[in-house]
């Protein structure tokens, strides 16, 4: 998601849907995999970051409409916070964008549509309609941000449009699984494993070449040395101790960021 989405900022929204007791692993996750910020209180203590969101439907319902939705806010919520309006609660995404703009003019950060394909449209025409009325009205200062039911197919699509941030949930939070075993493969220096597995302790090497992370297997006893590749695998305990080097979650994601710079666009 970040690969395709750039400069452009992404958002970790999946927490709403996943068990609580996750949610601190899962938005520390999606912060070190290249998200720009998360929306939990307790996943952003985890990384030591502010949460961010966007002013929720359950507020503008409460208060009978946006406009009386988004001065409330500007007026009771800290002016660090903020002022992104959900524009999709009661009326046309177009209507509600212009009356959150109207009601606190300059103050008015973004607006944000989190409207489901099932219930009328196309998003991507719906973002490039929006951006277009705030322009022609003297708001072009209002940034585009896009929630619900994101995939890597519709990102390049809105970033044309004009979008300019994307809060991401479910293909972020639960993303498709890796299938993998931990295998016993070697006891006390003789290589045993049960069948179907390589027995024997081994190295991973691995290199990148014309935009590809290029993987290689090897023995852990004997040398490797082919041009371009270095050792993967590092130790995380020996002999009962932790001997890695704990990193903070700013610093494994920009290893990460700088390696989606070095590879090709998915």
């Amino acid at each position: 998601m970040k690969k395709l989405a750039g400069d452009k900022s992404v958002l970790s929204f999946g927490i709403r849907r996943m068990h609580p007791a996750i949610s601190p692993m899962i938005d520390r996750s999606a912060y070190i995999g290249g998200c720009d910020g998360v929306s939990s209180l307790i996943g952003a203590r985890t990384i030591n970051k502010n949460p961010t969101g966007t002013i929720p439907h359950a507020l503008i319902i409460n208060m009978g409409g946006i406009e009386n939705a988004v001065k409330a806010f500007d007026k009771d919520i800290d002016e660090n916070v903020p002022r992104i309006a959900l524009v999709d609660t009661f009326e046309d995404e177009k209507f509600e964008s212009i009356k959150a703009a109207e009601a606190i003019g300059q103050k008015l950060l973004g607006v944000r549509l989190d409207t489901p394909a099932s219930r009328r449209g196309n998003i991507v025409d719906i973002a490039r309609e929006v951006k277009w009325e705030l322009k022609i009205r003297g708001f072009e200062h209002v940034k585009i941000f896009v929630s619900g039911g994101l995939d890597e197919e519709i990102i390049p699509k809105l970033i044309e449009a004009g979008v300019d941030g994307f809060g991401v949930g479910t293909s972020i939070a639960n993303a498709d699984t890796i299938d993998f075993a931990m295998d016993i493969v070697e006891i006390e220096g003789k290589p045993l494993a049960k069948r179907g597995k390589y027995s024997g302790k081994k190295k991973l090497f691995s290199k990148l070449d014309n935009g590809s992370v290029i993987f290689k297997v090897e023995e852990s006893n004997k040398e490797f040395k082919e041009a371009g590749f270095k050792e993967s695998l590092v130790p995380i305990i020996k002999n009962g101790e932790v001997v890695y080097k704990e990193e903070t979650p700013e610093e494994i994601r920009n290893f990460v960021l700088s390696q989606l710079k070095e590879i090709d666009e998915i």
